[in-house]
């Protein structure tokens, strides 16, 4: 059987929702670019009875363009075994889902609530098009959702607030600008603390209207889950019509006993904390809020990432944040460059953000920096999670390309409090047929870990599928275990390549076999660091098998492509 037979074969069987490997069980939803709906798997949680929620988006395919937009928040309930219980969408007429996917709650009783938001829709020639309708809104919704085993809502508390509708004409033609640039709100964060819940967002105005209709303001809110809302803090901006989305995802709020510590990735200019003249790095810097329990500020810090050079104009993108069991923060990111933004990396970083600290920025403990020369990022929603014992599970995509058609691998590091590494797996294929990355990772009480990820057929780049998968505990302990769970200890790229074979591994004393396609040993090398780049400049063209040996036995292998 060929290669690419075989590919094609794998792809079919996940687009029809078979279990491809060995793990406990994988939900598959598959969907074509033509399709007129589809449903967006972003983030899995384990609720206290061992049933998984899927937090979700449903799509409906946008009037400017073949392509899914606006979203509308959704969920799916799924057994602990995998089997689909429930599921629903939350639309809305006249709204887009702002938040895209909803945060799922759990109150000391078991019950299961929904916090969502949600904004006019401005894609104008879309069904839903908020001027469509006799009423047309002029309102945005903050809206806490009580729902039953079925995913129904029994209880809606929801409160309205009065949003600037000018349309971001500048941006017409694509439907994501226009809802996104038009104004807004966007929950970043929600947690709960003392049961109940506390969170951030950011309320927009529109972009490019003139004159402008104010500043986008950022707010922190307290609401029971009777659908009270405690407190309402709002802190206004320096910015008119940043589109949020681009910028901030979930998981950045966390509770202390003094109150809060909030990490925002923009710099303290952004919310008047600093003369941008003044500010050095201005762009490179985020700003943490440290807050009381009524989200007054008590302080602010920058936190910036760490390149060696003050001047670089990186910035944060898809940052998430835990705590660590000794009170510092992990935060998990990647960094773009404003000077060449086809590159990027990932990097979990450890920040002393002690209220009590005499410095301005917060200090970086210890970080990892993971990437290739190409364009890699961290888990698009949550990129790191703890497990009990303080071990990290750090995610990322890897080799990806800016134009997501290379070959691509979902990166599972398990790592101990100090960033050492326990062990690594990867998740995919490794061909040129399949381009996969991650969305978010999550534990489950048992130590098994579940995995959200987005495929595309890069042949048939029109036919994706979203997935989510749950892997055992055992997984990630040792070569033979992975194996039997779909997963791989060693990895090749670029496939196909030229000059340069990569091999990439966190295997100890290894070494790396190269065979030609009539098996002769071409190149042999010990493999020293994260990453072993292999000279195959000399090489003919033609099909290599690769073999990574470690101990004296076997621990993968695979066929290379030079062209």
């Amino acid at each position: 059987m060929s290669q690419k037979l075989q590919i094609t074969m794998l792809a079919l069987a996940m687009i029809l929702g078979v279990k491809a490997f060995g793990q406990e069980w994988e939900h598959s939803i598959p969907y074509d670019m033509s399709d007129e709906e589809m449903t967006h798997q972003y983030c899995a949680y384990e609720l206290s009875d061992g049933r998984i929620i899927v937090c979700s988006a449903r799509c409906f395919q946008s009037g400017m363009g073949s392509n899914f937009y606006p979203p509308h928040p959704a969920m799916i309930t799924l057994s602990p075994d995998g089997e689909v219980l429930a599921e629903n969408d939350f639309f809305k007429p006249g709204y887009w889902g702002a938040s895209y996917y909803p945060y799922v709650f759990e109150n000391s009783d078991g019950e299961v609530f929904a916090l969502m938001s949600y904004s006019p829709d401005h894609d104008t020639a879309y069904f839903n098009y908020y001027q469509n309708y006799d009423n047309p809104p002029e309102d945005a919704i903050l809206g806490l959702y009580k729902l039953d085993d079925q995913l129904e809502v029994e209880e809606s508390h929801e409160y309205s607030y009065p949003i600037d509708n000018y349309e971001a004409r500048y941006y017409q033609g694509w439907a994501w600008w226009c809802c996104h640039y038009s104004g807004n709100i966007f929950i970043h964060s929600a947690i709960i603390d003392e049961d109940n819940i506390v969170g951030a967002y950011t309320k927009n105005v529109s972009f490019g209207h003139q004159p402008l209709q104010g500043y986008d303001s950022l707010f922190f809110f307290r609401m029971s889950f009777d659908g009270e809302l405690l407190a309402n803090v709002g802190y206004q901006m320096t910015t008119s019509g940043s589109p949020w989305q681009e910028k901030l995802r979930r998981e950045q709020l966390l509770a202390t006993d003094y109150g809060y510590i909030y990490y925002n990735p923009m710099p303290p200019y952004y919310f008047g904390f600093s003369d941008k003249k003044d500010a050095n790095r201005a762009y490179d810097d985020g700003t943490i809020f440290y807050l009381d329990k009524e989200f007054n500020v008590l302080k602010y810090k920058a936190f910036r990432q760490s390149d060696g050079n003050e001047w670089e104009d990186n910035y944060f993108e898809d940052m998430a944040i835990i705590r660590s069991g000794h009170n510092t923060t992990y935060v998990a990111t990647e960094t773009i460059s404003n000077y060449d933004q086809s590159y990027e990396d990932c990097r979990l970083y450890e920040f002393d953000d002690d209220i009590e600290g005499v410095q301005n920025n917060a200090p970086i403990i210890r970080q990892i920096e993971r990437g290739t020369n190409d364009w890699d990022f961290v888990a698009l929603s949550r990129a790191v999670d703890a497990t009990d014992n303080n071990t990290l599970l750090f995610c990322y995509s890897m080799a990806c390309g800016i134009s997501m058609l290379n070959d691509s691998w979902v990166v599972i590091e398990r790592l101990d409090e100090n960033f050492e590494n326990i062990s690594t797996v990867y998740y995919g294929n490794g061909s040129d047929d399949l381009f996969c990355w991650a969305e978010s990772i999550t534990t489950t009480k048992d130590g098994g870990v579940l995995l959200t990820t987005e495929t595309k057929n890069i042949d048939n780049p029109q036919q994706r599928w979203t997935t989510v998968t749950k892997f055992p505990a055992e997984a990630f302990v040792g070569i033979d275990e992975a194996h039997d769970n779909g997963l791989k200890v060693a990895i090749a790229y670029p496939n196909p390549g030229k000059d340069v074979l990569n091999i990439r591994t966190a295997l100890k004393n290894a070494h790396v076999e190269v065979y030609d396609i009539n098996g002769r040993l071409v190149h042999s090398q010990a493999l020293t660091g994260n990453v072993t780049a292999i000279n195959a400049g000399g090489w003919a063209e033609g099909v290599y098998v690769w073999r990574v040996i470690s101990n004296g036995k076997e621990a993968e292998s695979g066929k290379w492509i030079k062209e």
